[in-house]
């Protein structure tokens, strides 16, 4: 049986190990589409800079003269406009280009796999490029000692993932959901599962037709 390509956005709460799935997919040969990579790539660019301090000024800037998206993090999270405009003004319409380039280069590809490991999928608008939704969850202890790695303590964690859809709606758009409770080996266990079952199946074309809402329940990896 000839395998099929497909696409996956990863989705969830903010830190459950969504970058460690897109690293059990690319072990087996994925392609991976890092968003939040590219966006620290798009801070660096000068008229990216400049349209950034010209609508939050210098003070988001560090002593290299680049964008510190921890300071302007504290300003967006807690301005739901200022989010907003950063957002839908500066940032999507550079990373949904660089989205639309990658997914030409791996649809004319051998690729068996594209995973979209962007957790503004849903409010960029960009679910429907998708042929699957893989909603990735964690407990809330596990989530919040990741969080501390990057800084973060619960009432950052919180402010962030209230800018985010809501999870119902995620949830509901799901076709699979990952428990991350356990060790990365069982992770990975669940990984292999569904890459081997979407691997063998035609693509869920009806979604990048702009499919309604799912009214099924997605399927949880055990």
């Amino acid at each position: 049986m000839m395998k099929q390509q497909f696409v996956v956005g990863l989705v969830g709460h903010v830190c459950t190990g969504k970058s460690a799935v897109a690293a059990a997919f690319q072990r087996r040969g994925a392609w991976i589409f890092d968003a939040d990579k590219l966006v620290h790539a798009i801070y660096t660019q000068p008229n990216v800079i400049a349209e950034v301090t010209a609508e939050f000024g210098n003070t988001v800037l560090n002593n290299h003269g680049a964008v510190d998206r921890s300071k302007l993090g504290r300003i967006v999270f807690h301005d739901a406009a200022k989010l907003k405009m950063l957002t839908e003004q500066i940032i999507f319409p550079r990373t949904c280009a660089l989205l639309d380039t990658q997914l030409a280069e791996f649809r004319a590809s051998a690729a068996p796999a594209l995973v979209l490991d962007a957790p503004t999928l849903f409010e960029a608008g960009r679910e429907h490029v998708c042929d699957y939704i893989l909603f990735v969850s964690a407990p809330i202890r596990r989530r919040q000692e990741w969080a501390a790695a990057r800084g973060w303590d619960c009432v950052e964690l919180s402010r962030r993932e209230a800018r985010m859809t809501d999870e119902a709606v995620k949830r509901a758009q799901a076709d699979a959901l990952i428990d991350n409770s356990g060790s990365l080996d069982e992770l990975d266990r669940k990984v292999e599962e569904l890459f081997t079952r979407w691997s063998s199946v035609a693509p869920n074309s009806a979604r990048t037709a702009q499919r309604p809402a799912i009214t099924t329940k997605p399927q949880t990896v055990q």
